[in-house]
């Protein structure tokens, strides 16, 4: 049941992924059209509107989007019962923050919660921890996939809730490089493994 869950998960994130890339290109391709009739477009009424619908459009997937990202990090350290039962319980008191004090508190504790766990999956496989469940073999592609989801989750995050904070480019520049390199551990993981392999004979 939880390998149908996972697939399932991985189906609905890009989904939702693709759904997000075709509003954002609609967007761009209509604002720029405009933009090309009237010089002045963006200090129309009209562009408003189109901000507040291009808003309306992404909202409801970005907050999906954001709850599929919190639910898929508990798979790592969570199998079987232990899995559908923790993805419940943060799920349940998300929407229990969001009701108590709103939607953004409720992104963030699941956010923040799903950045914790995250933390805490990269070090685990730092020591070798064989509690993991990974998709994938080998110590660097596991390591950069859980970097690659720890950026890709404060991309989100900052995305979402701090637009307007100061540490806005603080956490992007962070995100960015967090990507960046678990993209490179991913996709180099036999080159970066072999060097350090030939790295490690030649010390010893």
């Amino acid at each position: 049941m939880t390998k149908n869950l996972n697939y399932i998960l991985i189906l609905l994130t890009i989904f939702i992924l693709v759904a997000i890339g075709v509003i954002f290109v609609y967007g761009s391709t209509y604002s720029w059209l405009q933009s090309l009739q009237s010089a002045s477009w963006r200090q129309t009424v009209t562009y408003q509107n189109y901000v507040s619908d291009m808003n309306v459009a992404v909202l409801p997937l970005s907050v999906a989007l954001v709850i599929l990202l919190g639910l898929c990090v508990p798979k790592r350290i969570f199998s079987g019962m232990a899995l559908l039962q923790s993805m419940a319980a943060l799920l349940v008191v998300s929407i229990f923050v969001v009701l108590s004090f709103g939607l953004k508190p409720g992104i963030g504790f699941l956010l923040s919660t799903a950045v914790l766990i995250q933390a805490v999956v990269i070090g685990m496989t730092l020591v070798g921890s064989k509690r993991l469940s990974y998709e994938v073999n080998g110590f660097y592609l596991q390591i950069g996939s859980a970097i690659l989801h720890l950026g890709l989750i404060l991309f989100v995050f900052d995305f979402v809730l701090l637009s307007e904070s100061p540490f806005h480019l603080l956490v992007y520049w962070v995100s960015t490089a967090l990507i960046g390199i678990g993209m490179i551990l991913s996709f180099y993981s036999g080159e970066i493994s072999r060097l350090a392999q030939e790295r490690g004979k030649r010390s010893g």
